[in-house]
């Protein structure tokens, strides 16, 4: 995502791209898969060491109420973070908890349909797919 994009998106909703924001968003961009909200503080940390963990989980939170952020949740690992918020297919290492993307799976009609055949207002669409990773295979 450009940063005008994301600056008038927090504009819109009476936020502005502070420097911790964007040094989120810098951590997130170099992150591998999906990172937890500590991985993306270790991250951050290298470039400012001064930086707490309170403020990454706060410029996170933001990022994610506007929409410039997507978070995947399950109840045996901390939250995953995403710049990819338009809906798609994850893949999950049930043994390490690596997360990555599944390329070449479009899901942008599920939302539609799942509004067409259910009284449901559809607020988010998330699915994952469970397996071994690579290197939890091998050991």
């Amino acid at each position: 995502m450009l940063v005008p994009d994301v600056r008038e998106k927090l504009r819109r909703s009476g936020y502005t791209l502070t420097s911790q924001r964007r040094a989120v968003l810098e951590a997130l961009s170099k992150a591998k898969g999906h990172p937890s909200a500590e991985d993306v503080y270790l991250i951050v940390k290298r470039e400012n060491p001064r930086v707490a963990l309170g403020t990454v989980y706060q410029a996170l939170s933001v990022l994610e109420e506007v929409g410039v952020v997507g978070s995947k949740h399950w109840a045996e690992s901390p939250t995953r973070y995403d710049l990819n918020v338009e809906p798609h297919l994850d893949i999950r290492c049930i043994r390490c908890g690596e997360v990555s993307e599944v390329p070449g799976v479009a899901l942008g009609g599920v939302e539609e349909i799942i509004r067409n055949n259910t009284p449901y207002r559809v607020t988010r669409a998330t699915m994952v797919v469970e397996g071994l990773c690579p290197a939890c295979t091998d050991s």
